[in-house]
C-alpha cells in the first residue's frame, strides 16, 4: 500500500477511537444528574475489585507473553513493555488490596493508602510507556536485557510498597477523610496525562517512520489511558460514574496493549516463522531440484557413515528409484564391492576426525548394473552452529570417459615421444624466446651434445658458430610470421668432424593460430652431399666419356684412311726410302689406334670378348711381369681371398686394370715401397651407400694399396678424368686411371678410392661375380685367303673411308659397289639382277643404322652375308639398335690384311 494511504488509514483509526472514547465522557459530563450515579460501598468494591483483579491478570498476561516469547522473537520493545507490566500488575494488586473493606495489607487499609498506590502505578505506567517509545525491537543494549529490566521493575515495586506501607510520612497524602482528593492527587493525574500525551506523540512518530500497524494498538491504548485519566481528574466521589468509566477505559487500554504485545511477540514471529518455513521449503525444493539436475552424485551421511540423503543421480547409480530410499542405509547395503565400501568409509572417518576436507579422490565404483567406473570424489565435514562435526558431505563425478581419454592421450603422447626419440631425423622445438624445448636423441647423435646441455638455452649459447650461418636470424623471421624455408649449412661435431646439415623449420601455432614457437627438423646430409658429389663426378666422367667416344670414332675413321693409304702406297712403290716413310706412318697410326682404344675403354665403347676369369690365378701370372714393369725397389704382396668367386670379363681388360693401377702406384712411390693387392668376396643386400645405381648382389673386390705420397682433395676430385695428370710434361697421358674407371663401369662394377696426403692410396674395385652356367665368349678363328672374288656392297658415309675401302677391296680382287646412303644401298639390293655376295657397312650412319638396313635387306635377300664396321660399339651394343647376328664385326681402324682376312673368312663360310 502506498505510504500516503497507510498514513491516512491509521490516522482515521486513531481519530475514530478518540471520538468513541470521548463520547461517553462528554455525555456523562454534559448530562448532569441524569447519568451521574454514586454507588454504595459494597457495590463499588465489587465493581472496583473485579475490574482491578482483571487488570492485574491482563498485566501479568502481558508480562508472561513478552517474557517467555523473547527467546523466539528477540523483540526488546515488547520485552520492555512486558516487564513494565509486571510492575504495573503488582502495584495494581497492592492498590486493590489497600481499599477500605479489604483485609489489611500489613497496615490498616484506608482510601489514602489505596489512592497512593494508584498514583504510583499510574506514574510508573505513563513513564514506562513514554520510555518504551525509544526502545527499538533490535536494540542490543545490556541495560535492556531481561535481568536488568526485571531488577529495576522489582526495585521500583518494592520501593513503592515500602514507602506506602511502612513510611507513609514520606509519601504525600492523596485523600483526606471529610475533605476528599488532595491537590497532589489531582496534580499527579495531570502529570500522568502529560506523560501519556508525550508517549502518544512519540509513538505517532515511530508509526510514521516504520509504518508498522502494531503501534496502532499502543496508540489506541494511550488514547484510552488519556481519557481514563481525565475521568479520574473530574470525578466528585470515589464511587461515582466518572470513576467507574475511568476504570473501564483503563481495562480496555490494557487489553489493547496485550493485543499489541501478543501480536509483536507471538503472532508476528509466528507469521514470520511461517514465511521463513515457506521460504525454507521453497529453498529446499529449489536445492533439491538443483541437486537433482546436477550430473554429479551428491550424498551426505551422519557420524556413523549412515546415509541421510542424496540427489537423484546418486540414487540412480546405487540402483534406487527414489533418493528417499537411501536414508538409513550404509555403503555395505549398496552395490559397491566390499573393498570399495571399506575405502569409502575410511575416507569418511578421516574427514570427520580431522574436520578437514579431502578433495579429488580418484577411485573405482561398481554401479547397479555391475559396470565398474572411475570416479573423482570430494568429501567435506558437516558441522553444526557450534562447529562440532555431525557428518560428512560428498560429491563425486563419473570420470571414466576422461580417464580413458587421459590414457589415450598418455598413449598418444608416449607414441609421439617414441616417434620423436626413434626418428632418424633431428627434431627441435623452440619457445617464443628461441630457447630449446625439445632435443631428440638423433640430435644428440649428430651434434654430440646431450639434451641436458641444450634444453633451456638459446642456439648461440650452445653453438656459437650458428650465428655465422644465419639460422638464428631466420628463426626470428619465422617467429614474426615468415614463411617456412629449408636451409643447408655446415657445422662441426664435438669430435671436430665437419658436418653438412639441412634444417626445415616452420612456426608452431596454438589452436587460436598464435605463433608459440618453432619446430624444426634437421638432417645430416653429409653422406648425401658426398654421394651427390660423386654423382656429379660420375656424370662429368660420363660426359667426358661420350666426348671421348665420339672423338675416338672420328679419329678411327681418319686412322683407317691413313693406314689404308699407307699400305696401298707401300704396295705400289719399290723405293726403300719411301717404304721406310710409309712404315713409319703405319707405325704411328697403330700407336694412335692404341690411344683411341684407351679412350674407348674409358667410354665403355670398345669391343670386348668376356669369359669366365679366375682372378687369383690371373694375379699370380701377372706378378712376374708386374715386377719387371715397376722395378726392383717396390715389393708386390698378394693377399688372395679364399674360395674367391669367378668374374665374367675380357682377360685383357683385367690385365689393363692391374697394369694401370700398378703403374700409378709405382709413380706415387719414387723412393720405393710396397704394393699390396687383396681379393675378397663381398655381398651387398642393398645398393652400396656411395653407389646407389649399382644393383645389390655378390661382387669380387680387388684392392690395390700402396705406401706412396697419397692425394689431396683436389687431386682426388679429378683423378679419373681423361688427360688429367700430375706428372711432368711427357711423363704421362692422363688416361691410365680413366681407362681403369671406364673398364670397371663397362663391366657393371664400381671403384672407390681412399687416400690422404702422406698416407698412401687404396683403390677398391668391385666386379660382379660370374653367374652360374655363364658361357665363355671367344671369337671364332679367322680364315685366311690370299685373293678374293665376288661382289661387295660397301655402305659408308665417310667419303675418304669409302673411297679407301673400295680401293682395298678392288685391289684384293673383289668387285665393289660403293654407296654413302643406306637407302640407296637398299634400292641396289632390291634389284634382283644385281649380284651381291657380301655387304660391308658402317654401323652408325645418318638416317639409318647399319643393323636396321640389314634387317630390311634380308627381307629380299635372306642369305646375304654382312660385315659391320665401326670406330666404337656403343650403337651395336645397344639392344634398341637391332641385332647384328649373321654379321661379323671389323673394328676401325683396320689394316688391309685384317680386311682381307675378315672378307675371306665371311665369304668362305657356308650359310647355315
Amino acid at each position: 500500500m502506498p505510504e500516503g494511504k497507510v498514513r491516512s488509514s491509521w490516522q482515521l483509526v486513531l481519530f475514530a477511537l478518540a471520538v468513541a472514547a470521548g463520547v461517553p465522557f462528554l455525555l456523562l459530563e454534559l448530562s448532569g444528574a441524569a447519568l451521574y450515579v454514586v454507588l454504595d460501598v459494597p457495590s463499588y468494591l465489587t465493581f472496583h475489585n473485579t475490574v482491578e483483579i482483571f487488570s492485574v491478570m491482563v498485566s501479568l498476561s502481558i508480562f508472561g507473553v513478552g517474557w517467555f516469547s523473547y527467546n523466539q522473537s528477540r523483540d526488546r520493545h515488547s520485552l520492555f513493555l512486558a516487564v513494565a507490566f509486571l510492575g504495573i500488575g503488582l502495584m495494581d494488586f497492592m492498590h486493590t488490596l489497600a481499599y477500605t473493606g479489604m483485609p489489611p495489607l500489613v497496615t490498616p487499609n484506608s482510601p489514602n493508602k489505596s489512592t497512593q498506590f494508584w498514583i504510583a502505578v499510574r506514574l510508573f505506567s505513563a513513564a514506562a510507556f513514554l520510555a518504551s517509545a525509544f526502545v527499538s525491537e533490535q536494540n542490543r543494549s545490556r541495560l535492556l536485557g531481561r535481568v536488568p529490566l526485571m531488577l529495576v521493575t522489582l526495585a521500583v515495586t518494592a520501593a513503592t510498597f515500602t514507602a506506602v506501607i511502612f513510611r507513609p510520612d514520606l509519601v504525600p497524602d492523596t485523600f483526606v477523610a471529610g475533605v476528599g482528593l488532595t491537590p497532589f492527587k489531582k496534580g499527579s493525574e495531570l502529570v500522568v496525562i502529560a506523560l501519556f500525551v508525550l508517549a502518544t506523540l512519540a509513538y505517532v512518530k515511530r508509526l510514521t517512520a516504520s509504518r508498522d500497524r502494531i503501534y496502532l494498538y499502543y496508540l489506541s491504548a494511550f488514547i484510552l489511558c488519556i481519557v481514563s485519566e481525565l475521568t479520574f481528574t473530574v470525578y466528585k466521589s470515589v464511587f461515582d460514574s466518572f470513576n467507574l468509566l475511568g476504570h473501564l477505559y483503563k481495562l480496555f487500554a490494557f487489553l489493547l496493549i496485550y493485543r499489541g504485545i501478543f501480536a509483536a511477540a507471538i503472532k508476528r514471529p509466528y507469521r514470520q516463522l511461517n514465511l521463513a518455513l515457506g521460504e525454507l521449503r521453497h529453498t529446499n525444493d529449489v536445492l533439491v531440484a538443483i541437486m537433482d539436475s546436477i550430473p554429479h552424485c551428491i550424498f551426505w551421511k551422519d557420524r556413523r557413515s549412515v546415509y541421510l540423503g542424496c540427489n537423484r543421480e546418486f540414487a540412480k547409480s546405487a540402483g534406487l528409484a527414489d533418493p528417499a530410499q537411501i536414508v538409513g542405509k550404509c555403503d555395505y547395503d549398496l552395490p559397491w564391492s566390499r573393498e570399495e565400501s571399506d575405502g569409502y568409509r575410511a575416507d569418511d572417518s578421516e574427514v570427520m576426525q580431522k574436520n578437514q576436507a579431502k578433495m579429488h579422490i580418484i577411485e573405482n565404483l561398481t554401479r547397479a548394473d555391475g559396470s565398474v567406473t572411475w570416479i573423482e570424489t570430494s568429501k567435506m565435514p558437516l558441522t553444526d552452529e557450534d562447529g562440532a562435526v555431525r557428518g560428512v558431505l560428498g560429491i563425486y563425478e563419473d570420470i571414466t570417459a576422461r580417464k580413458l581419454a587421459e590414457e589415450r592421450l598418455s598413449e598418444t603422447l608416449q607414441f609421439n615421444q617414441e616417434i620423436i626419440n626413434s626418428a632418424r631425423e633431428g627434431i627441435i622445438v623452440y619457445d617464443r624466446e628461441l630457447r630449446y624445448l625439445v632435443w631428440n636423441p638423433y640430435m644428440e647423435e649428430i651434434s654430440g651434445r646431450p639434451a641436458a646441455e641444450v634444453v633451456g638455452k638459446r642456439p648461440a649459447e650452445v653453438f656459437p658458430w650458428l650465428a655465422e650461418t644465419g639460422l638464428v636470424r631466420r628463426l626470428e623471421q619465422l617467429l614474426a610470421g615468415g614463411a617456412p624455408t629449408v636451409t643447408e649449412f655446415g657445422g662441426r661435431h664435438v669430435s671436430g668432424r665437419m658436418l653438412c646439415m639441412s634444417d626445415a623449420s616452420a612456426p608452431l601455432r596454438s589452436s587460436s593460430g598464435e605463433v608459440i614457437g618453432i619446430i624444426g627438423t634437421v638432417r645430416d646430409i653429409t653422406e648425401r652431399r658426398g654421394i651427390e658429389e660423386q654423382l656429379r663426378q660420375a656424370q662429368k666422367l660420363e660426359s667426358v666419356g661420350r666426348l671421348a667416344g665420339g672423338v675416338a670414332h672420328d679419329f678411327n675413321n681418319k686412322l683407317t684412311v691413313i693406314m689404308g693409304c699407307a699400305e696401298l702406297a707401300a704396295r705400289q712403290t719399290g723405293e726403300a726410302a719411301v717404304l721406310e716413310h710409309l712404315r713409319l706412318i703405319v707405325k704411328a697410326a697403330e700407336q694412335s689406334r692404341d690411344i683411341t682404344r684407351q679412350l674407348l675403354a674409358f667410354s665403355r665403347q670398345q669391343v670386348v670378348a668376356p669369359r669366365t676369369v679366375q682372378v687369383n690365378g690371373m694375379l699370380w701370372e701377372l706378378k712376374k711381369s708386374l715386377g719387371r714393369l715397376i722395378g726392383e725397389d717396390i715389393s708386390i704382396v698378394l693377399a688372395p681371398g679364399e674360395q674367391l668367386w669367378s668374374i665374367s670379363m675380357d682377360p685383357v681388360q683385367l690385365d689393363q686394370i692391374i697394369m694401370n693401377l700398378a703403374v700409378n702406384a709405382r709413380d706415387a712411390m719414387p723412393r720405393g715401397g710396397t704394393i699390396t693387392i687383396e681379393t675378397a668376396n663381398v655381398q651387398f643386400e642393398e645398393p652400396p651407400p656411395l653407389h646407389p645405381e649399382v644393383p645389390p648382389g655378390g661382387y669380387v673386390r680387388i684392392t690395390c694399396r700402396d705406401t706412396g705420397v697419397g692425394m689431396d682433395a683436389e687431386t682426388r676430385a679429378h683423378v679419373f678424368e681423361p688427360f688429367y695428370t700430375t706428372k711432368e710434361q711427357g711423363k704421362g697421358t692422363g688416361l691410365g686411371l680413366a681407362t681403369v674407371y671406364g673398364i670397371v663401369r663397362q663391366n657393371g662394377g664400381f671403384i672407390d678410392l681412399e687416400t690422404a696426403p702422406g698416407a698412401g692410396s687404396a683403390f677398391s674395385i668391385c666386379l660382379p661375380r660370374c653367374a652360374d652356367g655363364e658361357e665363355n665368349h671367344t671369337p671364332p678363328p679367322a680364315a685366311t685367303r690370299q685373293q678374293g672374288a665376288g661382289t661387295v656392297l660397301l655402305v659408308e658415309d665417310e667419303d675418304m673411308v669409302r673411297e679407301l675401302t673400295a680401293s682395298i677391296l678392288e685391289s684384293l680382287g673383289y668387285r665393289c659397289l660403293a654407296t654413302a646412303d643406306p637407302r640407296e644401298a637398299l634400292e641396289v639390293a632390291g634389284n634382283p639382277e644385281v649380284a651381291i655376295d657380301l655387304v660391308l657397312t658402317d654401323v652408325v650412319m645418318p638416317g639409318m643404322r647399319g643393323p636396321e638396313m640389314m634387317q630390311r635387306m634380308r627381307r629380299e635377300r635372306p642369305d646375304i652375308k654382312c660385315i659391320y664396321m665401326s670406330g666404337f660399339t656403343d650403337a651395336i651394343m645397344d639392344e634398341e639398335s637391332g641385332s647384328w647376328e649373321g654379321g661379323a664385326f671389323l673394328k676401325k681402324p683396320f689394316q688391309m690384311e685384317e680386311l682381307a682376312r675378315m672378307v675371306q673368312s665371311v665369304l668362305g663360310t657356308q650359310p647355315g
